[in-house]
């Protein structure tokens, strides 16, 4: 009796992508700028900077910054999809804000920009936390 041989498919044999212990930690320094930036912003709003520098710099920080200090949490290889959806939460963000202060009939613009300061600012925090954490305990494991 003749069996039905089945084909052979060899498979290359992969390469184990290097485990989390092994990259290096990313770098601080946008979660510090974003911690800075924002008083900044607020101080451009609260002694009436020049209103051309005002604008740009209150725009591009509202649409910017606050979604993406949070998307950085998520920890995305990819830059642009990180920016993307740290664009996408921004634009959220800053609904949600404006919505909250109209149904507590506190609507300000200055509130709303010091909140959205707030959101980024804890995230910012928590992005530099978090690394701090990660950094003394692969200190603390390579130091057994």
């Amino acid at each position: 009796m003749t069996g039905i041989a089945e084909p052979r498919i060899d498979v290359p044999e992969q390469r184990a992508l290097p485990a989390a212990a092994d990259s290096p930690p990313p770098p601080p320094w946008p979660a510090l700028l974003i911690v800075l930036v924002g008083p900044g912003v607020l101080a451009l709003v609260v002694w009436d900077g020049p209103s051309a520098l005002r604008a740009v710099s209150v725009l591009a920080y509202l649409a910017v910054v606050p979604g993406l200090a949070c998307a950085r949490l998520i920890r995305m290889s990819d830059g642009l999809s990180r920016f993307v959806i740290g664009v996408a939460l921004s634009l959220a963000l800053g609904v949600l804000v404006a919505q909250g202060m109209i149904q507590l009939h506190r609507w300000s613009p200055l509130l709303g920009l010091s909140t959205l300061t707030t959101i980024a600012s804890l995230a910012a925090v928590t992005e530099l936390a978090r690394d701090v954490r990660e950094h003394r305990r692969r200190r603390g494991v390579a130091a057994e």
